[in-house]
């Protein structure tokens, strides 16, 4: 097995690809390093994972590059994360979303398939279910409403996936609901909730209470990943899979665990920001009907981790990734 993950430095990737070097699998993860958020702390991930010497820079939105890097690595298994990520920045700076998203995608599907790839794995989101869906999420639901640009770009590849010609390549998106844990995105609520904390300053909620998520602890997802890579799946049809343990705590049963847990913050109100979704929580129907994980780490546990891997952290790294 020859694995390719795109978005190798990434949050999911890099933890994904030391799972995988940990697995004896060869693993190649490729990631334009994008300055989205401190590309700094991408560079401080993959030295501790010691992983730098299994990442290459290569942007997927050029076609080029995408197609040399396949000819030379010969990849059978592909593991799509790269993606310009955040549902509020989308709104802002839209033509990440279009570059990497939708025509990044498309240049490494067409690759896998001009290789003849076994898998095309890749990451869709929660987001895609929007407002108006019903809980728990269910993946047969059709979906219309998106509430971002970030969603949209999820959505299509989800559409391309199932419809553009497939020749030998099984394609299996995975949506996955609200990641946390060590190395986390620093613009995602979690990160920023720790971090403020640490650095006393005050959080600015720009949420309702009562908001739920569906928190998923990134070594779960990982897991899926793994499970996904060594199945066989008995259709060779595209597949849609949620990736989360089907249990969304509000923000307000997140700040009680965090108090719990002796960690103070300042949380202050700010503006409800309108692209924000009321809840998701997703059905684990189609993961236990597959055999593959199912997520477990209870948010107690995945906070105490994520708040132990924070603490160790120069407070000057902390804050300038906090600040980007």
């Amino acid at each position: 097995m020859n694995v390719l993950v795109t978005g190798g430095a990434g949050f999911i990737g890099g933890h994904l690809v030391n799972d995988l070097k940990q697995n004896g699998v060869k693993v190649l993860g490729i990631d334009n390093f994008s300055p989205y958020y401190e590309v700094g702390m991408k560079r401080k991930k993959l030295e501790f994972f010691e992983i730098s010497g299994l990442i290459k820079d290569v942007d997927v939105a050029n076609e080029d590059d995408v197609r040399t890097l396949f000819e030379e690595f010969k990849p059978t298994h592909v593991v799509h994360l790269a993606a310009q990520g955040g549902v509020r920045a989308s709104k802002t700076d839209p033509k990440p979303y279009l570059m990497s998203n939708q025509i990044g995608f498309l240049n490494i599907l067409n690759a896998a398939e001009a290789m003849k790839v076994q898998k095309f794995i890749y990451a869709s989101s929660s987001s895609v279910y929007g407002d108006t869906s019903i809980a728990p999420f269910e993946e047969s639901e059709k979906l219309s409403a998106p509430k971002s640009l970030y969603a949209l770009s999820k959505l299509s590849n989800e559409l391309v996936a199932r419809y553009l010609p497939i020749n030998q390549t099984q394609r299996i998106g995975l949506r996955f609901f609200t990641v946390y844990g060590p190395w986390g995105r620093p613009d995602m609520a979690i990160f920023r909730l720790l971090a403020c904390s640490i650095l006393e300053k005050p959080f600015y909620l720009t949420a309702n209470v009562e908001v739920q998520r569906d928190f998923t602890f990134v070594s779960d997802v990982s897991k899926v990943i793994l499970d996904v890579l060594n199945d066989t799946f008995s259709s060779p049809a595209p597949i849609i899979l949620n990736v989360a343990g089907g249990r969304p705590y509000t923000l307000s049963e997140l700040f009680k665990i965090l108090s719990s847990l002796g960690i103070d913050i300042d949380i202050r109100s700010a503006d409800v920001d309108p692209l924000d979704v009321k809840m998701t929580n997703a059905s684990i129907k189609a993961l236990k009907a597959n055999n593959l994980s199912v997520p477990d780490t209870t948010l107690l546990e995945g906070l105490k981790s994520t708040w132990e891997w924070m603490k160790k952290q120069d407070l000057d790294d902390l804050r300038n990734w906090l600040d980007r």
